[in-house]
């Protein structure tokens, strides 16, 4: 089973020589794809940046899902890890709802980033349960308009680093 984690550019953690997720994240009001059907050792999770660029990949290493009454209880899950520090990650959650915690390890930037997958409509995770899905997912795109722009944004992000 594939997986597909959705990050904004900004809430990317790592180097120029791996990704540092640590952690994919999924909390809603209502139960998303990661509450609903979890993910387990070893599936392979895509890292997908808001706008359709493919840069990462990982290996599930663990997963909890569950209910929470506060972000506060979700983001002690991931302390230790960078992604626990980026506080404009945990603005806007909802307050208490339903989440999912998968542990990544095995963590890779893709060697050539590309494009691909539909629009996510506010999903943090997608589950790719089918060959259907997975290929509307992970088949190759052209860049949509303007994505040259997000492209450059990732690489100067990464010869930051």
């Amino acid at each position: 089973m594939d997986h597909v984690l959705i990050r904004k550019l900004e809430h990317l953690t790592g180097s120029a020589s791996g990704p540092a997720l640590a952690f994919g994240v999924e909390s809603r009001d209502r139960p998303g794809p990661l509450h609903k059907a979890g993910a387990f050792p070893d599936e392979r999770v895509w890292v997908q940046l808001h706008g359709g660029l493919f840069v990462a990949r990982a290996s599930v290493r663990l997963c909890w899902v569950g209910e929470y009454s506060e972000v506060a209880d979700i983001r002690s899950r991931t302390r230790g890890s960078p992604i626990h520090d980026v506080d404009e990650f945990w603005k806007g959650r909802p307050r208490y709802g339903y989440a999912g915690v998968a542990s990544l390890n095995r963590e890779a930037w893709v060697e050539e980033p590309f494009w691909a997958g539909p629009r996510t409509y506010g999903y943090e995770w997608v589950r790719l349960e089918d060959e259907k899905k997975r290929a509307s997912w992970l088949d190759r795109r052209e860049p949509p308009r303007g994505g040259e722009s997000l492209a450059r944004s990732f690489r100067a992000w990464l010869d930051a680093r």
